[in-house]
């Protein structure tokens, strides 16, 4: 009498629970789609606004040709700054912000660098920057981020010569 009341009610149980764990899952199947679309999304949008910072920056710094190069100004202007310091102390993590981005092509390590900079722009060894912003009202990241994504793309290809295009 019991196994049979056990059957009755075990078995309805546990294919209740089946089905319950099968829409958790196909839920999360779903979330997963949407999270990859999201993620795709957000790539695109930060492409464009990396290639539309790009156009921004000061031509006495960077030479307008293809590619993009430092000037003897760019140069000075990453020493003055003190960038270059804070690039060897953290190069982890400005390559690490490029290697996420999986760059084919020299381009590509470009708008990697760039982004690079804007992604880490809040770590606490970047507060520099908006001491420097402050300091200098015609300077911001829209017109900084470009020299310095060169500084650091120039930095990772040298390390990846197998990037050649």
């Amino acid at each position: 009498m019991i196994q049979q009341i056990i059957n009755y009610i075990g078995i309805p149980i546990i294919v209740a629970a089946l089905i319950y764990i099968g829409r958790k899952l196909q839920i999360l199947n779903e979330l997963k789609k949407t999270s990859e679309t999201i993620k795709h999304n957000i790539k695109v949008v930060s492409d464009f606004l990396t290639k539309k910072s790009s156009l921004h920056f000061d031509p006495s710094e960077l030479k307008n040709y293809s590619p993009l190069t430092l000037t003897s100004q760019g140069n000075e202007f990453i020493a003055k700054l003190g960038f270059d310091n804070v690039f060897k102390d953290h190069k982890s993590d400005f390559f690490g912000c490029i290697d996420e981005e999986k760059p084919k092509l020299k381009y590509d390590v470009e708008l990697a660098a760039i982004k690079s900079i804007n992604l880490l722009s809040d770590k606490s060894y970047m507060e520099f920057l908006k001491v420097f912003f402050y300091n200098n009202p015609n300077r911001n990241m829209e017109n900084t981020a470009p020299t310095l994504g060169v500084y650091v793309r120039e930095q990772y290809l040298k390390e990846h010569p197998e990037i050649t295009q």
